[in-house]
């Protein structure tokens, strides 16, 4: 896959999305010349930036000022956002549960492989990363395991346990607190603890 600067692969989704439709993860990973990282990566861009917004599970599309931007044709760069107000505010950081999160925002449906492909990249073991991560949320309600399975790939498969994200709260990844059995919502800017009825 082509090497892109930081500011190319979010302005080819801002375009594409320029007239106003409404798009999902695989409709972008099948429209233009990008994996599903690379359209994570950048998705999550647009979103910080206020750009792009879920309107209905895992159907992206611009927001008047995506809208907006793409019509005066902007280029998306790396600089700042907005001047600074004083006001601490942590951005993502790339790391291999940020990455996860974004693809989970990004997405109607997943399973941990799906995670797994996009959010991967020199990360030790993956799969059981995404396994702790995944039970963390679901234990304060942000993520539903789905009663139907995806079909596995040998006959004697079980299938791949498929999950849903409930609340998404904005761009930067929660943290798993194990000590106050609670994750730290950056978005929310406190702690969110277990919910009893978390499946």
């Amino acid at each position: 896959m082509k090497e892109r600067a930081s500011g190319e692969i979010p302005t080819m989704i801002l375009r594409h999305l320029g007239d106003g439709t409404c798009q999902t993860i695989d409709q972008l990973d099948a429209a233009l010349p990008l994996n599903r990282r690379q359209i994570s990566d950048g998705a999550a861009m647009l979103i910080k930036r206020d750009y792009l917004d879920r309107i209905e599970a895992g159907c992206y599309c611009l927001t008047p000022s995506g809208l907006a931007a793409a019509h005066r044709g902007e280029r998306i760069t790396s600089g700042p956002l907005q001047p600074h107000t004083g006001k601490c505010r942590r951005p993502p950081r790339d790391t291999f549960r940020q990455r996860a999160w974004n693809a989970m925002r990004m997405s109607v449906t997943f399973t941990i492989g799906d995670l797994a492909i996009v959010a991967a990249k020199e990360d030790k073991d993956p799969e059981s990363n995404l396994v702790n991560y995944l039970g963390a949320l679901r234990r304060v309600g942000y993520v539903t395991e789905l009663p139907v399975r995806q079909s596995g790939t040998h006959l004697t498969s079980n299938g791949f346990k498929r999950f849903r994200l409930l609340k998404d709260t904005g761009p930067v990844a929660p943290v798993w607190r194990a000590k106050k059995r609670a994750i730290w919502d950056y978005n929310l800017d406190g702690l969110v603890g277990e919910v009893s009825c978390a499946r």
